[in-house]
């Protein structure tokens, strides 16, 4: 007789998978602002202006991924 299962097994799955993604996904972007800062700041007083300038918008992007994701993620917690 097979036992029932009060969790679907299907939609556990779906929130192991999403959750590790969203979570290695976050930290990666993340780990960019930090870089792309700390790399601008060392361009920066080596006197390469260019290349500051690249790591700066590096940063930038990935705040600006970061929030949205952050958002998305709330966004999508309070709705369900």
């Amino acid at each position: 007789m097979p036992v029932p299962f009060a969790v679907d097994a299907h939609l556990l799955w779906q929130v192991v998978w999403v959750s590790t993604v969203a979570g290695v996904g976050i930290s990666a972007l993340y780990s960019l602002v930090i870089v792309g800062g700390a790399r601008a700041s060392e361009a920066r007083r080596a006197g390469r202006g260019r290349a500051a300038a690249a790591y700066g918008a590096l940063a930038f992007l990935g705040l600006l991924l970061f929030v949205a994701g952050v958002v998305l993620g709330v966004q999508a917690m309070v709705s369900k």
